[in-house]
């Protein structure tokens, strides 16, 4: 299946620097200039206010310098001249020094203001100045800011988040990082974001969905050759430019067929969720390898699952592997290795002695991720068909992955799958997926999928998606968009993986 969707600009995540980057080749190198930028965002943020709540509102315009300030006071324009609001201005470093489209917008305010329009420049952030008005726009600081914000801004932005106002945003909420996601020492509270061009990574991560509240994003006219390198944002209206993935087969072996290598003695579990997920999500068959002492307990609960019983074992041992090895070329497949086998040293020489020799498709998950070492210097031929599946401890015990933030948990692993060029999806809260370049971030609360036995469930629909789609980049796409549409349409309030499966 050929899978080659556009990704809306809506759902491309992009660094500040690449934003600023986009930004200024869009005004030097394309020609459009910056203070016809800042009139679109500005447009689409005053809309975005008119929208919420509604027409003849009082707004307190706090701003910076630069042109995150311009964008606010152009905003506050728009809402006055067209939609009867009324605007205080508050200039939080004073008026010197301001961008030149930021003092060009000041201008247009002040011919405004002598036409006896509702425009007030105040000097002094009262008490009486944050209790009157309806709402309140955030302009201090920009995507630039990466130090901890000091005084007095400190003080003015702590005084925001006290007023109890409903407060906008323009582009980034001030004192947020654009990149990681963190507060840097203090950051406004908003209810608001619009944020212009691009979305900036920072607002899903760490703190920023938090912060920023609801995001609306204004579009730009960015050329679409300046948009690249970016990460997609994964949530349900990424289902309306992904193509339909229902399976279409003639017979069971056809399509979507998943081979599992999951389970030992105390870890059935594992074996059996997995299973159960692969063949819920479509699998047209499933096919579970296990040791001869385990069975009974897969016959008594998975009937639907195709058991080849490995003689007179009760753990995987290397005798296994071409047992293995000549039923998936007879049945070719996904395989999903991992799941319960335990790390003990019989289990490693298996699973190593079975990915040497196998050049298919392989979901490689939990314990199977302890060989890591002596998998890594495997040819790029055989890695480039890998997905691997951490979870954070299990990133840092066996791929040696270290991280302080989300930023680090999703660049960190980037930058190792790119160096191994081997697919990458690291669980957590957000989920981090990188493949061939590419790389996704969940735009949604994955909190509920962190518990014990959603990453055996997600494995498997993973291995199902794969095998029905033929593709390792959107396998898992589809496979984390299913649990969240089935996690949204769920009315119990204890989610647990048995709702997948």
């Amino acid at each position: 299946m050929t899978i080659d969707p556009d990704i809306p600009a809506s759902h491309q995540l992009f660094t500040a620097e690449q934003s600023r980057l986009i930004d200024q080749k869009t005004i030097e190198e394309f020609g459009i200039d910056g203070f016809t930028l800042m009139e679109i965002a500005a447009k689409g943020a005053a809309e975005t206010i008119q929208q919420v709540l509604g027409p003849d509102r009082h707004g307190l315009f706090i701003c910076g310098k630069g042109n995150n300030a311009g964008d606010t006071l152009a905003a506050a324009r728009y809402l006055v001249d067209n939609y009867g609001h009324t605007a205080h201005l508050y200039f939080s470093f004073g008026k010197d020094d301001l961008s030149p489209d930021t003092q060009k917008n000041l201008h247009l305010l002040e011919k405004l203001a002598e036409e006896n329009l509702p425009i007030t420049f105040i000097g002094d952030l009262s008490e009486n100045e944050l209790n009157s008005c309806d709402y309140i726009a955030d302009g201090i600081f920009g995507t630039g800011l990466n130090s901890n914000v000091r005084p007095p801004i400190d003080e003015i932005i702590q005084k925001i988040n006290r007023a109890g106002k409903t407060v906008f945003s323009m582009d980034i909420p001030s004192g947020l990082n654009a990149d990681s996601g963190k507060v840097q020492g203090v950051a406004v509270n908003a209810d608001h974001t619009c944020t212009f061009g691009t979305q900036k990574i920072g607002l899903y991560l760490d703190r920023g969905p938090d912060i920023a509240g609801k995001i609306s994003f204004i579009d730009l006219p960015f050329p679409s050759y300046l948009r690249k390198d970016f990460a997609i944002k994964l949530d349900e209206e990424l289902y309306s430019v992904l193509p339909d993935l229902t399976r279409k087969a003639r017979h069971k072996y056809e399509s979507g067929v998943v081979h599992l290598v999951a389970g030992s003695k105390g870890l059935t579990g594992a074996a059996v969720m997995a299973a159960r997920s692969a063949w819920k999500h479509g699998a047209g068959s499933v096919i579970l390898y296990t040791p001869e002492k385990l069975l009974s307990v897969y016959e008594a609960c998975l009937p639907q699952v195709i058991k080849v019983v490995l003689a007179n074992s009760d753990s995987y041992s290397t005798d296994h592997t071409e047992i293995i090895l000549n039923k998936i070329a007879e049945k070719p497949g996904v395989l999903l290795i991992g799941p319960g086998i335990g790390t003990g040293q019989k289990t490693k020489e298996f699973a190593l002695n079975l990915l040497k020799n196998y050049k298919g498709p392989a979901v490689i998950d939990a314990d199977a991720l302890s060989i890591w070492d002596k998998l890594k210097n495997l040819p790029d031929s055989q890695k480039k068909r890998w997905l691997l599946t951490p979870h954070p401890g299990e990133a840092l015990n066996y791929l040696k992955l270290t991280f302080e933030d989300d930023f680090e948990r999703f660049r960190f692993p980037k930058e190792f799958s790119d160096k191994h060029h081997t697919s990458l999806l690291m669980k957590g809260n957000p989920v981090f997926y990188h493949s061939e370049h590419l790389s996704f971030i969940s735009g949604y609360d994955t909190t509920p999928f962190t518990r014990a036995g959603f990453g055996d469930v997600l494995a498997g629909t993973i291995a199902t998606k794969w095998g029905i789609s033929e593709s390792i980049r959107w396998a898992p796409v589809f496979a984390l968009l299913d649990g969240y549409q089935v996690f949204k349409n769920s009315s119990s309030s204890s989610f647990g993986p048995e709702h997948l499966i």
